[in-house]
């Protein structure tokens, strides 16, 4: 199975799944070595896989199997510019528990750094995209679609 990551018309189209994870008030937040910009755990969805199935590959990947998904909580429907590239990125993100008591990753040598930080201190830190935020200090009890633009509309 392929990511479903597609070039067109000028965009990269990504189809993505990530995870507010919370353990008591901290939630897990991960950024690549050398950035100073976070983001959620997840990553893409593969053709023929669902988002929950997606989720719960990525997360076992990632931070290890000691997690309990509670819910889809939020899409994001985001269009942002990174290195260059347009992007239109379309990622469903669940609300998840963590259950145990360390965070065992399978890629030993993985570029990305996992961190627990304080609910009320996420505020302070360059989240991308920044509107999350607010999905993780106060979770919303309904389900939401949410658009983002960091740029106006192109052609």
């Amino acid at each position: 199975m392929s990511d479903i990551s597609v070039d067109l018309n000028g965009y990269r189209i990504n189809l993505r799944v990530a995870a507010i994870v919370t353990r008591g008030a901290d939630v897990l937040l991960c950024r690549f070595r050398g950035q100073d910009w976070w983001f959620l755990p997840g990553g893409r969805i593969k053709t023929n896989e669902d988002s929950h199935s997606a989720l719960r590959r990525e997360l076992t990947e990632e931070i290890g199997v000691g997690f309990e998904v509670i819910r889809p909580a939020v899409i994001v429907e985001n269009f942002f510019d990174l290195d260059g590239t347009h992007f239109h990125e379309i990622c469903t993100i669940y609300e998840v528990e963590w259950i145990s008591d360390e965070i065992h990753s399978k890629e030993k040598s993985s570029s990305e750094i996992f961190e627990w930080i304080p609910r009320n201190g996420v505020s302070d830190i360059n989240l991308k995209p920044d509107l999350i935020k607010k999905y993780i200090i106060k979770p919303n009890a309904h389900f939401e679609l949410v658009i983002h633009r960091e740029f106006s509309e192109r052609d």
